[in-house]
């Protein structure tokens, strides 16, 4: 009963925030569908882009936080707009009473499991549903998922990497169990965000009610870890500090974004809604897009992509002109462990999910590393502090998910 104070008050804090959030946004048109997983009726959103060429799409899922109704997701990220421009399809599940099963012990960590509810084949089921109908590629099915929708979609890493071409979390952690359990059946193509000033999922890690969770960075290392990546290199964007492994097996890849925000990703421009959640939520930073980049970094992965797209779209999966015009280094697939791999300068050879073509390159000018620092320093608005045990918090989890 210890914890049962602090979990209310934190759901309230997050109920709150979305309400808000989702409150100054006009509905959007979607399709409301329904679907029968485990001898129980569950909701989903389907956003299909107008004039969709025929034949099957590259799949989105998307998947809510704790107490975030899936519109609110839906409107929040706006990944519809390039949907629209690219060509591809986005479900978002709606998870029951706006929470998911997400492998602890707990529902989202903080709520008693009375019930287990299996929302991992619920997801399965929608990918399998639009497969079906002829409606998507399952070779271009990916999974992203943000807080709560965050550790279900890191769960399902672990479990189901054979279903989804590559995944990417916002504002998650995982469970350090996950050093031992974690057996994907190939590696992962993986995407992690986290937010230097999160109040909610702190990117140094602490107990939750089931499971006590690693730091942001330890966690993106035991995917490195996993996927038998070599040495991360290190380079900036707006707001933020990115590290990529790009030296994994079979063409696989790992990102740790490191936002100096809070428990929100990051969008091209942010608003007086965002400003006014941040003080439940900590800040939403502006200047890089959390959809776009998570786009720009599922579309290396998958199966070939169809030959005729959106008019005015890049092709889906395809390199985009400025990637395509850059020189980059591909590096054979890794077969031994990351501490002793050697890069190659050969050209990777494709496997059954579709090898990247190219990484995509990253921003490396001194601006965004000076910007990056200014970011970390003190502020006019009220930041949450990062806690005191980070460092020896970060190192202890580092060197246990790297054993």
């Amino acid at each position: 009963m210890q914890n049962a104070k602090p979990c209310v008050l934190l759901s309230a804090l997050l109920l709150a925030a979305f309400v808000l959030l989702s409150s100054f946004s006009t509905p959007l048109a979607a399709q409301e569908r329904t679907i029968a997983v485990g001898g129980m009726t569950r909701e989903y959103i389907l956003h299909v882009p107008k004039q969709l060429p025929p034949g099957p799409r590259p799949l989105v899922i998307a998947l809510h936080g704790a107490l975030q109704p899936a519109s609110a997701m839906q409107r929040y990220l706006d990944l519809d707009a390039i949907a629209d421009r690219e060509g591809f399809i986005v479900a978002y599940p709606k998870g029951l009473n706006l929470l998911w099963n997400d492998g602890r012990s707990s529902i989202a960590g903080f709520i008693p499991l009375l019930y287990k509810r299996d929302d991992a084949q619920f997801v399965l089921s929608v990918l399998d549903t639009l497969e079906a109908e002829g409606r998507v590629d399952a070779s271009r099915a990916y999974l992203m998922g943000f807080s709560n929708g965050g550790f279900l979609t890191a769960f399902m890493a672990c479990r189901h990497a054979e279903r989804f071409a590559a995944f990417a979390t916002m504002m998650m952690t995982v469970p350090v169990g996950y050093a031992e359990s974690c057996k994907p059946a190939r590696p992962v193509p993986i995407l992690m965000m986290n937010g230097t000033y999160d109040p909610i999922v702190p990117m140094f890690g602490r107990p939750t009610p089931g499971a006590r969770l690693m730091s942001a960075d330890a966690s993106a290392a035991l995917f490195a870890k996993i996927d038998g990546c070599t040495a991360p290199k290190t380079a900036y964007k707006p707001n933020t500090r990115i590290t990529r492994w790009g030296e994994c097996k079979d063409g696989a890849s790992v990102a740790y974004y490191e936002i100096a925000g809070g428990h929100q990703p990051p969008a091209q421009s942010v608003d007086a809604v965002d400003a006014l959640a941040s003080v439940l939520l900590g800040p939403r930073r502006s200047g890089l897009d959390a959809p776009e980049e998570i786009w720009s970094f599922f579309k290396q992965y998958g199966g070939a992509p169809a030959g005729v797209e959106m008019a005015g779209a890049s092709a889906a999966g395809a390199v985009p002109a400025s990637v395509a015009a850059t020189s980059v280094t591909a590096f054979a697939p890794a077969s031994t462990p990351a501490a002793s791999s050697v890069p190659m300068t050969v050209t990777a050879t494709p496997v059954a999910l579709g090898a990247p073509a190219a990484l995509q390159p990253l921003a490396t000018e001194p601006d965004y590393a000076e910007a990056w620092r200014t970011a970390l320093e003190p502020s006019p608005v009220p930041l949450p502090t990062p806690s005191p045990l980070r460092r020896a918090a970060t190192s202890s989890a580092t060197a246990t998910a790297l054993r």
